[in-house]
């Protein structure tokens, strides 16, 4: 299975476990992938915070880089900032034909689900904003960042 297979698989169980076992169940499986999988974000955040996040999805060898994302991170003044102009994701659900999931979630909304919980463990504040078409269905653009918790 590549990660273009994956992707595929990914958003055909979303729609599935809403379908049939409602929203919660499908946060609770997002839950539990943010806490059992999504282990190398969570060990670049706890030893470098911010600089973990530009490793983990900028560079060559970040996350992004390897999907051939459009995209740009950059950090300054204790900000982290991440735009997504193309993603893969969504690239490859459309050149395959599927549709991109969208119920009470959507298959965009894994990200936030996933990477903030992560982020807030450790003491930061994450945002998402991905843009939806007037139909509700992911554009493939989004931003997101980061920075420290206000105490």
């Amino acid at each position: 299975m590549t990660v273009h297979d994956f992707i595929v698989v990914y958003n055909e169980t979303f729609k599935y476990i809403e379908e049939k076992y409602g929203v919660m169940a499908l946060l609770d499986l997002w839950k539990t992938i943010s806490e059992e999988w999504c282990t190398h974000l969570d060990e670049l955040i706890k030893t470098k915070g911010l600089e973990g996040m530009v490793e983990y999805w900028g560079g060559e060898s970040g996350t992004l880089g390897r999907e051939k994302a459009e995209f740009e991170i950059s950090l300054k003044d204790g900000v982290f900032l991440g735009t997504m102009h193309k993603c893969p994701s969504v690239k490859e659900l459309r050149e395959r034909g599927k549709k991109i999931y969208t119920g009470k979630l959507s298959y965009c909304d894994h990200c936030p689900a996933l990477y903030k919980p992560v982020a807030k463990k450790y003491g930061f504040d994450m945002f998402f904003e991905i843009e939806f078409d007037e139909n509700n269905n992911c554009v493939g653009r989004c931003k997101w960042g980061a920075r420290k918790a206000e105490a």
